[in-house]
């Protein structure tokens, strides 16, 4: 079996996948998105790949790349369909609402005067997101309506036409989160990670601590529900805990795993070949 791997930076986890599969024997080929040009019409390119598995973590490159090699009849994982809703923070509440899961309370606003109105009801502090976008950046905390006029009015000016519509949500302060890695219909490993000192995010990529979480029956179910509702094969499913019920925050259709394998000691790259190979 031959496999391609999509990527626009070559990270500990794509290392890890290659090695991995090298180990069983499994030919990957590594294409940087950044120096492809695909052809849309006429035939298929890459007669020698059987199964790509997408590891760009440029939203752009990685979906669009996908979107002509599905047109040329590749299976591509994760799909265009999941990456265009995992990569849409609203898309992705759309997604996870339909199917009944509970999500942090969530408003969409599309003007700065409508954005206030749904703070009002919403309640301080709340969190500001782009709806596209990744490692917590642009990401806003607005304690106050002061704080609030003042950030909106800065991505009213300076923000591309995405960062005026405002995909607002309420405040979790729990001290840290958990992130539970789903490959195929299995949740292979789970983690906290804890709120940075200094900071009130918590993403492992930024420098939040990880520590291992027990994949209880709760985590397995919701994230397994989770990666149903976004169309996904091999995601990361972030959760908020609030009085003893889980919440779903978002999903990650190009997740990263080095951090999840130094606290759980699970071999995540060795799952992620395992499961190519049953995708025959």
């Amino acid at each position: 079996m031959n496999i391609g791997l999509i990527y626009n930076q070559i990270s500990w986890e794509e290392k890890a996948i290659v090695e991995e599969a090298k180990k069983q024997g499994i030919q990957i080929q590594p294409y940087d998105s950044r120096k492809m040009h695909l052809k849309i019409q006429d035939g298929k390119e890459f007669s020698d790949i059987d199964l790509f598995l997408q590891r760009s973590v440029s939203y752009t490159k990685g979906l669009y790349s996908t979107v002509v090699l599905e047109s040329q009849g590749f299976r591509v994982i994760n799909s265009t369909e999941c990456q265009e809703t995992c990569g849409n923070k609203l898309k992705t509440s759309v997604a996870l609402n339909r199917c009944g899961i509970v999500t942090p309370k969530t408003y969409v606003a599309f003007s700065y005067e409508s954005a206030l109105k749904a703070l009002e009801e919403l309640g301080y502090p709340a969190i500001l997101k782009p709806l596209i976008g990744s490692w917590g950046r642009l990401v806003a905390i607005l304690k106050d309506e002061q704080s609030a006029k003042a950030i909106l009015e800065s991505r009213e000016v300076l923000g591309s036409f995405l960062h005026k519509v405002y995909y607002l949500q309420e405040f979790i302060n729990s001290g840290r989160d958990i992130r539970a890695f789903v490959i195929g219909e299995s949740v292979v490993a789970a983690m906290y990670r804890y709120l940075i000192p200094g900071d009130w995010r918590s993403n492992a990529t930024i420098g939040a601590k990880a520590d291992s979480c027990e994949v209880t029956s709760e985590i397995e179910d919701l994230a397994l529900k989770a990666a149903s509702a976004t169309k996904g094969e091999i995601v990361g499913v972030d959760f908020f805990e609030r009085e003893e019920q889980l919440l779903v925050n978002e999903v990650n259709h190009a997740p990263g795993f080095r951090h999840i394998v130094s606290a759980t000691e699970i071999n995540i790259a060795e799952k992620i070949v395992g499961y190519l190979l049953t995708c025959e």
